[in-house]
């Protein structure tokens, strides 16, 4: 390889980048808006529940439990007089829960033996198991302020049964303080960015010199494929450099996530997916000679299972078991669960050492596939 013409070729494909505005915006530009958008605009977390809650009887305790549903956050209540009204709206879509008191819900809770109604719309599964769960938490701080001022018995939680030995509960959440979703997800979401972008700009290098008809000039110049290659894969890896921390800085300012693990293995982690991603493109690019088709391919094969089948919304330990083995067969699998783990928890260093060696191997897998399939082309 010889290093003069490995630099007159990257100055080349900067001079062409410089030209066309279009892969700036996409390399600069893209990134940040993305993560802005899909930041603020996927969440798993649920507010303003539209609730109604139909009450039997007026009691200090019915009164005081209302209160809690009311001026919590998290739902949206209208008080109704009659359960059938209460259905009526939630099949109108009008709300999507209902708590009811019915009369004598106060001797009851007297006797230990209080059963409050919870109705749930639960076409949505996930949807339905969190508003559940935001019951059970008012319920929760509702018996344990009881239990504090001497109001005994406490009301039970949804499904709870009675303390035994007078034993309490403490939950303390680690790795997630903010008891927010977005901490969870926009780490994964910077390995998606990368993923698009990289794997975007570089599927149309190569096939852009085989549809302009400069690629047959530069194979019978004294360059080799790899020179060629390398010429390209350099300018846009820092391109992707540049977006990558332009995301990891909008992730820590805005979004307030933390970085509670090794920067040095973050960076390293960052550096190797970018040259999968990269390297996964030229393949690509090199193997089809078209620049739609391979952008097509691109997408297809890098975006969507980064989306889908990495981890990155749904546990792959959730799904059935070859839908999990494809997973692992891909790359960015391994760089979520690291950029999480290095985000989030810190430690594991021996688990993001193990990815960052799957990973590194992917990506000199790809970019030999792509040297092999430009000689191919060339001969």
């Amino acid at each position: 390889m010889n290093a003069a013409r490995l630099c007159a070729l990257t100055l080349k494909e900067c001079l062409q980048i410089a030209r066309d505005r279009s892969i700036l915006i996409i390399g600069f530009l893209l990134p940040v808006m993305l993560i802005l958008i899909f930041g603020f605009g996927l969440s798993m977390d649920i507010r303003h529940v539209r609730t109604g809650l139909v009450v039997g009887e007026s009691t200090p305790l019915t009164s005081e439990l209302v209160a809690r549903f009311e001026g919590s956050d998290y739902f949206r209540t209208v008080r109704l007089t009659s359960r059938a009204a209460a259905e009526t709206l939630m099949k109108d879509r009008k709300i999507d829960l209902i708590v009811e008191m019915r009369a004598g819900f106060t001797a009851a809770a007297a006797r230990g033996k209080a059963e409050l109604g919870v109705t749930v719309h639960s076409i949505d599964s996930n949807a339905a198991t969190v508003m559940r769960t935001y019951v059970a938490a008012v319920l929760a701080d509702f018996s344990a302020r009881r239990l504090e001022r001497g109001d005994a018995p406490a009301l039970l939680g949804i499904d709870a049964s009675p303390p035994a030995g007078g034993i309490a509960v403490v939950t303390r959440a680690w790795f997630n303080e903010a008891n927010t979703s977005t901490w969870y997800l926009v780490p994964g979401l910077m390995v998606v960015i990368m993923t698009l972008v990289g794997s975007f700009l570089t599927s149309i290098v190569v096939a852009r010199e085989w549809e302009r008809g400069t690629m047959p000039s530069l194979l019978v110049t004294p360059a080799t494929a790899l020179e060629i290659l390398l010429s390209k894969l350099i300018p846009y890896f820092a391109i992707g450099l540049v977006g990558f921390t332009v995301c990891a800085l909008t992730a820590v300012t805005i979004f307030a996530v933390p970085v509670r693990g090794s920067f040095l293995l973050l960076t390293a982690t960052a550096l190797v997916y970018s040259l999968w991603a990269l390297s996964f493109g030229l393949f690509l690019s090199a193997l089809v000679r078209n620049q739609f088709l391979a952008n097509q391919y691109a997408i297809i094969g890098s975006f969507l299972p980064a989306m889908a089948l990495s981890g990155f919304i749904f546990d792959l330990r959730s799904v059935p078991v070859w839908i999990s083995a494809v997973g692992h067969l891909m790359p960015p699998t391994y760089a979520i669960e690291s950029v999480k783990i290095l985000f989030l928890s810190g430690g594991s260093d021996d688990l993001v050492l193990r990815n960052l060696f799957i990973l590194t191997a992917w990506a000199a897998g790809f970019f030999a596939a792509a040297w092999l399939a430009l000689r191919r082309r060339s001969a």
